[in-house]
């Protein structure tokens, strides 16, 4: 049996929360964090490797996942603390143990060109915007991308037949009536949605489900104590969850990094 089968088995893994944020300029940052079963709060894994409980850092198939054997780790299912006995399973479970916790995120500066290829590289919907500290300042979707070439009107010109467009390795030859387009030297500061809806890490799924619906939203920010982005969580977080209840087979965390 291997290490990670050994420890999952026993229930004393941890998983290690990735945050990469994407700065102007293509700089980018990487946070990480864990959900420490003994405190009931995020800790940077700098904090987590201090304690006396901690044992080693174990990896998943392919290297996409990572988590750290904990001697102190729960067990069993994961509910709020103090909920009623007979309160539903989604007023029961905490978002974080639902939520996507590899998540891409952005600073402002980055451009709405960087943008396009970020999400569509990642094949996803839109990222938080954050600030230095990785605390939430909004969020920005491709529907903001869509709003925001609207709004600079189209500037594009007409492509003869045969002729080849390309970005990195990406080749596509244009037909008849095609032409091309240059996104505008904006930010994502310039198309953001600058109110962003965020839910506690430890707020029970019902919760963030409702919050979704109610402001008619596919994605929420999930924040720490600290108020930093840990996770996110999205529609089809929820929908997974719903099958899993049922007993059907969708395992947590299937797809992209959101």
């Amino acid at each position: 049996m291997s290490i990670l089968a050994d420890v999952a088995a026993q229930g004393r893994v941890v998983e290690i929360r990735n945050l990469h944020v994407a700065s102007g300029g293509g700089a980018s940052a990487d946070f990480q964090s864990i959900r420490c079963p003994r405190e009931g709060r995020s800790l940077t894994l700098e904090e987590c490797m201090g304690c006396s409980e901690h044992a080693d850092v174990v990896r998943g198939s392919g290297g996409r996942s990572a988590f750290v054997s904990c001697r102190a780790a729960y067990g069993g299912a994961l509910e709020v603390s103090g909920a009623a006995g007979s309160a539903s399973a989604a007023e029961r479970t905490p978002v974080f143990a639902v939520m996507t916790s590899r998540v891409i995120a952005v600073r402002p500066d980055v451009s709405l060109e960087a943008l396009a290829d970020l999400l569509l590289e990642r094949n996803i919907g839109g990222a938080p915007v954050v600030d230095e500290e990785g605390r939430p300042l909004g969020i920005i979707s491709k529907t903001d991308l869509i709003r925001e070439h609207q709004a600079n009107g189209d500037t594009g010109v007409a492509l003869a037949p045969g002729h080849q467009l390309g970005r990195g390795h990406y080749r596509v030859e244009a037909g008849r009536g095609f032409h091309a387009e240059s996104l505008p030297h904006a930010t994502v500061a310039d198309a953001m949605t600058r109110t962003a809806f965020t839910v506690s890490e430890s707020a029970p799924v019902s919760q963030a489900a409702a919050l979704m619906a109610f402001e008619g939203v596919h994605r929420i920010p999930v924040v720490d104590d600290a108020g930093r982005v840990s996770g996110v969580i999205t529609t089809l977080d929820v929908l997974r969850w719903l099958a899993q209840q049922e007993g059907y087979l969708a395992p947590h965390g299937a797809g992209p990094a959101r």
